[in-house]
């Protein structure tokens, strides 16, 4: 049987640099040749929305869907009294990144950025993946905090046999209730530059694996 290697990342935050890290390490073993999974958040803090949109857009084979600042970006001249009521005096650097990052993206990244998915189901090597950037269908972060049982009851909300997911910027390998759960952790808001990924390891009839990775950028 075929072992197929796919490349895992999420929460690149506008950070080009970082993507383009991350990007040119996933193609050293020839990990950019096939299907690759974002799990979300491509804009918000970094210097460069739009082009790490169009960097994600340019390349059919990445698999993504919509974290919470795709949707926020997004979403902001329709919501701005909204969201500046409620994270306006809690969180104004959140606020701040939301605003900028609208202004800055074009509408054609705006309406990619709607029109992203929450979640996507992807068979790979006969295996079932939920690409998602909360916990399967909530809005729960997972993290190395999450317990092993709390992972088992939320199995049950999938068929999946792989959950990959996102927004905690927490990388985590972990099975439980049947399920291999992965956060790669994040691209683009790393500590001292550090560019976290993974790799998940597929092979028909053999349990999936994950291997975490990252980047140190110079």
């Amino acid at each position: 049987m075929m072992v197929m290697q796919v490349g895992v990342f999420s929460d690149v935050h506008g950070n080009l640099e970082a993507l383009e890290a991350v990007w040119d390490a996933l193609a050293r073993p020839g990990l950019t040749e096939g299907p690759v999974l974002n799990a979300g958040d491509n804009v918000g803090y970094g210097d460069a929305p739009e082009a790490c949109a169009l960097f994600v857009r340019a390349r059919p084979n990445i698999v993504c869907v919509q974290g919470n600042y795709d949707k926020n970006v997004a979403q902001f001249p329709d919501k701005e009294a909204e969201f500046r009521k409620k994270w306006g005096k809690s969180r104004p650097p959140k606020l701040e990144a939301i605003r900028r990052d609208s202004e800055a993206i074009s509408e054609e990244t705006r309406a990619w950025l709607r029109a992203l998915p929450k979640e996507q189901i992807i068979t790979l090597a006969d295996t079932r993946i939920l690409l998602t950037h909360y916990a399967p269908g909530s809005k729960e972060g997972l993290g190395t905090w999450t317990p092993m049982a709390r992972l088992a009851e939320l199995a049950g909300a999938t068929d999946a046999q792989v959950v990959v997911c996102g927004h905690t910027h927490t990388p985590f390998v972990r099975q439980a209730g049947g399920v291999l759960w992965v956060n790669p952790g994040t691209v683009g808001r790393g500590w001292r530059r550090r560019v976290a990924y993974a790799v998940l390891t597929l092979e028909p009839g053999a349990p999936p694996e994950a291997q975490l990775q990252q980047v140190i950028i110079p």
